[in-house]
């Protein structure tokens, strides 16, 4: 793991699009009150910091620019983890977070589903997909569209293994949807 951070930090690849409000917002449904979160690839003014907090819920976030990478930090409690991790080191977190054992949210490119090595992870571990509507256009300094569906790709979170889903738009200056 060590290795594939080093080899990820090197790259001049941007993997830093933030997730608009209504794309966090499904996941409350599923989360209970009572359990404290993890957000391992956000700061303070994440919109899955904020979203969670605003709807009584304990958070705790860490960002690699803090020096809390997630694949050698993990905060001392905690329940659920749910972030929109970098997508170019995709297998390298889902690796990690299965290794965690913890229950998880993470939204990525559908297909994700591809790839030998994260088929393997998937019937190891199990998989459950919150699978919208739309897609979603990220947050982002630099224009770029987004020609594929993202979802929540979770672990021993949902009620049942596949859930299709509503997204619910709130149109904001910073985002907008396909």
């Amino acid at each position: 793991m060590k290795k594939a951070m080093i080899e990820y930090a090197k790259k001049e690849v941007n993997d830093e699009f933030y997730t608009p409000r209504f794309a966090v917002e499904p996941l409350l449904k599923y989360i209970p009150k009572d359990k404290i979160l993890w957000c391992p690839f956000d700061t303070e003014d994440s919109n899955y910091v904020k979203v969670f907090k605003e709807n009584g819920y304990k958070v705790v976030y860490s960002h690699i620019s803090t020096g809390q990478d997630f694949f050698y930090y993990e905060p001392d409690e905690y329940d659920i983890i749910a972030s929109n991790p970098p997508f170019s080191i995709k297998t390298e977190v889902l690796k990690r977070a299965y290794s965690l054992g913890k229950p998880f949210a993470f939204l990525l490119p559908i297909t994700t589903l591809e790839g030998k090595q994260r088929g393997e992870l998937f019937r190891k571990y199990g998989l459950q997909l919150i699978i919208f509507d739309k897609r979603i256009e990220f947050i982002s300094n630099e224009k770029s569209g987004v020609w594929f569906n993202t979802s929540y790709f979770c672990y021993k979170l949902l009620p049942k293994d596949l859930i299709f889903e509503e997204l619910k738009v709130h149109y904001q200056k910073d985002s907008i949807l396909w």
